[in-house]
């Protein structure tokens, strides 16, 4: 048996990590104060700038007035025990570029929402 391992990843392991993947989980804190989770299909625009599509008065609308948000993408193996997470940490803004970027939900692709990445963080694991 090989021996396993636990490594951080660098910021710029993260974003080629960020850019290889299509869905996330955004953390944000709602407006009654609760802290929501949600999937959210999106693509990196710009090296620090990720972008996603929602509905106009959905609960992810009102980050597009600069809100905190944390996105988390991980990829895992659970029959070779081994994978990565990345969390990222950035503000909310109207995004007004061009994307080609298809949301899963029906109507929720009127606002499209721009997070700039401020901070990244990643681990790579294996049992071994």
């Amino acid at each position: 048996m090989s021996a396993g391992y636990d490594e951080r990843l660098e910021p710029e392991e993260c974003r080629r990590l960020l850019s290889s993947r299509s869905v996330a989980r955004v953390a944000f804190q709602s407006e009654s104060g609760d802290v929501l989770v949600l999937p959210v299909t999106y693509t990196m625009e710009e090296p620090n700038v990720l972008v996603f599509r929602t509905s106009l008065n959905g609960v992810l609308s009102h980050l597009a007035d600069g809100g905190r948000v944390s996105i988390q993408v991980d990829d895992v193996s659970e029959d070779l025990r081994n994978g990565w997470s990345v969390l990222a940490h950035g503000h909310g803004a109207r995004y007004e570029g061009e994307v080609s970027l298809e949301s899963w939900v029906v109507g929720h692709d009127q606002l499209l929402i721009g997070i700039t990445l401020d901070r990244l963080s990643g681990r790579a694991v294996s049992a071994g």
